[in-house]
């Protein structure tokens, strides 16, 4: 990584977008955010330094890319590789799961209703399986909740999808593994499942589960976040990962939600502030877990997907698939997935958001797929008509967007800042 790379992360974030920050988070824990444990001056100096040190290092051994928001992409897992380029659809099958994990972001209590993605909910497999080909999805991947406590539906709206695309979709399933059997390893692999995740924080890191996917799924992979507490025991489990025949490590970033907020202010955890509340230790330890893997030769790919790489880029992703379906010629769709019109020396963004149901607000297109079912593409204005001076013009046009519009040409460069 360039110095200058190294700069990109977030140096010139505004005072007010910070303050902008930390009052939604205020808002969002109320009475309980005074009880949140955030970086004083001195943590946060300690903290910035041992990352620039690791991004130093890193820099020079790793692949770093997605605006710099996900180290290392050597070796990336398919799935992966199809989240990155934004033509992935995740569908949620189930809102119950037995694992519960201290560090879970969500309630896994629900198992009430069919199957969502995006907010689109899906009663047949079908149904899913015609909106994956009319929206041009090149992987699908099944989440939950735990997908296997409803093994039965999983496997049809995985054969579904198989059946309707074919091996142009790459599937993959979410998993903690508890579950698993031979026989339903079996049954996935026929449905045409090409890559299985397992979340071993769930089992305290024994792969005796995920050794029955080895050899029966084409591609297995560890996905789990980065826990402070459990780096060591980590750093032994990559090497026991390689002899089993794991194909991939993704570590995430912790995050604080109203879900977990018990468990991870219990354990004291360090909090930043952002866009959401994260744990400074996580990032930390998922970056530290890195350079030991690249350092030791470790015969296993690991990535650090961070927050702001899940927050942006997938956010822009589902703007930029409504956003191609809709916009008409001499529009643009920006890399952050807006739509920019301009007439004359004017200029405004819109965003494209697919719907269940229009809100008859705002200008909408139907899309009916071939099982009769109807969705809408709706238009809303994210803009007034803004005026360009000559130079923001030009500058716009050359593809270097004046500083007041690049929230919605570009997406944001580097790591999330500390405060």
């Amino acid at each position: 990584m360039t110095a200058i790379q190294l700069s990109r992360i977030q140096p010139n974030h505004s005072l007010l977008l910070k303050r902008q920050h930390i009052e939604s988070n205020r808002r969002e824990y109320g009475v309980l955010y005074d009880m949140l444990a955030f970086a004083n001056p001195a943590q946060l100096i300690a903290a910035n330094l041992e990352r620039k040190d690791l991004l130093r290092w890193l820099g020079q051994h790793a692949a770093f890319g997605y605006a710099d928001t996900k180290v290392d992409c050597n070796g990336l897992s398919p799935g992966c590789l199809s989240c990155g380029e934004g033509s992935w659809s995740c569908l949620f099958i189930n809102g119950y799961c037995n694992g519960q994990c201290f560090y879970c972001p969500t309630s896994q209590e629900d198992n009430i209703g069919p199957p969502v993605t995006n907010g689109l909910a899906f009663a047949s497999p079908e149904e899913y399986a015609a909106y994956v080909s009319v929206m041009g999805f090149a992987g699908v991947s099944i989440s939950g909740g735990e997908p296997l406590l409803t093994p039965e539906l999983t496997l049809a709206y995985l054969t579904a999808v198989r059946q309707r695309c074919g091996d142009a979709v790459h599937l993959w399933m979410y998993t903690n593994g508890t579950m698993l059997t031979i026989e339903l390893c079996n049954r996935l692999q026929n449905a045409g499942l090409n890559e299985i995740r397992f979340d071993l924080g769930a089992v305290r890191y024994n792969l005796k589960k995920l050794r029955l996917a080895v050899g029966c799924i084409p591609t297995v992979t560890v996905e789990i976040p980065a826990v402070p507490e459990d780096e060591a025991l980590l750093r032994l489990k990559m090497l026991e990962m390689v002899e089993t025949g794991v194909d991939h490590l993704n570590l995430h970033q912790m995050r604080l939600t109203p879900y977990n907020f018990g468990p991870l202010t219990e354990r004291r955890y360090t909090f930043i502030h952002g866009e959401k509340v994260t744990l400074l230790e996580s990032e930390l330890c998922a970056l530290r877990t890195l350079k030991f893997g690249l350092e030791q030769k470790i015969r296993l790919p690991v990535n650090y997907c961070s927050f702001p790489y899940k927050r942006r880029f997938q956010h822009a992703a589902a703007r930029r698939r409504a956003a191609l379906t809709i916009f008409v010629e001499g529009e643009v769709v920006t890399e952050a997935g807006y739509i920019r019109t301009i007439s004359k020396t004017r200029v405004r963004y819109s965003e494209a958001v697919l719907l269940q149901n229009p809100s008859y607000r705002h200008p909408f297109e139907k899309i009916t797929l071939e099982t009769g079912r109807s969705l809408y593409l709706e238009r809303r204005p994210k803009t007034p008509e803004l005026e360009l001076t000559v130079t923001e013009q030009s500058d716009l046009e050359a593809g270097c967007p004046p500083e007041r519009l690049e929230a919605f040409e570009r997406i944001e460069s580097g790591l999330a800042e500390y405060y």
